[in-house]
């Protein structure tokens, strides 16, 4: 009876054994560790919430258009933008009025506020200018400050000085090899210097990359400019009186500098790729990237909304404080925008060597070319922090090719100096001249 007793003990000591080493091997609770990609511990999301982590955010998805809002209010802004824009329109008419005075056109061009330098009193009354985003980003005033005091502006000033002092004078004048003029483009007539260049385009179509790339790629997605804002963005922080933070701003500006004229600004591709015009306002049409943008469609489909979805794609990486895909998004722009350039420069070179056009059309094409290439220097490459796609001495080198030393300018410049430029351009850009129309 005794050993019954024993062995009925052991039995039940080991039952309570066997109950206690099961009970031992359940599932215990991991800690979070709040960096190890698991939702685990008592985190309420991946890597966030709980006792030991910081707070889940939302994730904003990408919108369809170009609007963001916070607490029901818009968020988007690029006022500033537009303005530049149509102030750099209404100083491209005064360089084409003979009426104008050097004075005039540079007060303009330098406009200080409250001064009547336009036509439009809302341009009077802003505090805006051109000159100073000549060559004015955040890149180039920080890296390049001489090239950006001395020479860029340096040659935008030339341009107007030029069409006061050589092509006004000869307003009513026949252009020809040699002397300054104007001349006959079917229904147009262009005014153009001794050596066939029209200031006008030349200082125009020079601002698509001094003034409206620069402040895209130089400045407002630039990330060693963006990068000042990042911890106030991440706190939240909202520029007084404002809805935005800083940086959501900044980005707002690079899009205003390509979108800011468009009739509808949250959804500009919505004319502008079912063959409507490009803005809509008193002015007249953009004459910068929005425009040609439109152009580089016909060749190369989706350039566009590649451009419109980085844009949306980076302001919303900025909401969700994703600063990697903000750059991600950045680089794509550099690279989309500097090809709109590039495509651009070669359909004018290739334009302008049709020898069977009339000679007013082929300067007009040539010195819409000029402006382009002269952008070329203002282009960043992706991935880099101060690599253009062309030098400014490189781009010097194309316009000696094609204007600079051929006898009488484009008068005398040959197709064979045309297409090796236009070649150099499509082969760094990797498309062929061929492709563009």
């Amino acid at each position: 009876m005794k050993n019954l007793k024993y062995i009925s003990l052991a039995l039940l000591t080991g039952l309570v054994f066997i109950a206690c080493e099961k009970e031992d091997d359940g599932p215990v609770d991991p800690i979070a560790t709040c960096t190890d990609g698991i939702q685990n511990g008592d985190e309420t999301g991946v890597d966030c919430g709980g006792s030991s982590c910081a707070p889940c955010t939302t994730v904003t998805e990408i919108p369809a258009i170009y609007s963001f809002q916070r607490n029901g209010e818009s968020t988007v802004s690029f006022s500033g933008q537009t303005t530049r824009l149509m102030m750099a329109i209404e100083i491209l008419g005064l360089l084409r009025d003979n009426t104008s005075t050097e004075a005039q056109i540079m007060a303009a061009y330098n406009h200080q506020e409250g001064v009547a330098d336009f036509s439009d009193a809302e341009l009077n009354a802003s505090d805006k200018q051109v000159r100073n985003k000549t060559a004015g980003s955040y890149f180039f005033q920080n890296f390049m400050p001489s090239i950006a005091s001395s020479a860029v502006v340096a040659d935008f000033e030339g341009f107007v000085t030029g069409q006061v002092n050589e092509v006004f004078p000869a307003w009513n004048t026949v252009a020809a090899a040699g002397n300054a003029g104007q001349i006959a483009d079917g229904s147009s007539t262009r005014y153009v210097n001794a050596k066939g260049l029209e200031y006008d385009q030349a200082f125009i179509k020079g601002l698509t990359g001094a003034f409206v790339a620069d402040q895209i790629v130089g400045n407002y997605t630039f990330p060693g400019n963006l990068e000042r804002f990042e911890a106030a963005n991440d706190e939240g922080t909202i520029v007084d009186g404002k809805s935005y933070t800083d940086l959501e701003h900044d980005w707002d500006e690079a899009y205003g500098y390509f979108f800011g004229l468009a009739a509808d600004g949250a959804n500009p591709l919505a004319a502008l790729l079912e063959g409507g015009t490009p803005g809509d306002f008193s002015s007249g049409d953009d004459e910068f990237l929005y425009k040609y943008v439109d152009n580089v469609e016909a060749n190369f489909e989706g350039t566009a909304e590649t451009i419109f979805e980085a844009f949306k794609a980076g302001r919303t990486a900025i909401i969700n404080k994703d600063y990697v895909e903000r750059d991600v998004q950045a680089d794509i722009l550099r690279e989309q925008v500097a090809f709109v350039v590039a495509v651009r420069a070669v359909h004018y070179l290739k334009a302008g060597g049709n020898m069977a056009a009339s000679p007013g059309t082929r300067l007009h094409d040539l010195s819409e070319a000029y402006g382009f290439i002269y952008s070329l220097q203002f282009l960043l490459e992706p991935g880099t922090n101060d690599e253009f796609y062309f030098t400014r001495q490189e781009v010097e080198d194309f316009l000696d090719t094609i204007y600079n030393n051929p006898t009488n300018g484009f008068w005398g410049v040959t197709t064979a100096d045309l297409n090796s430029v236009a070649e150099a351009i499509a082969v760094k850009f990797s498309f062929s001249v061929a492709e563009v129309e």
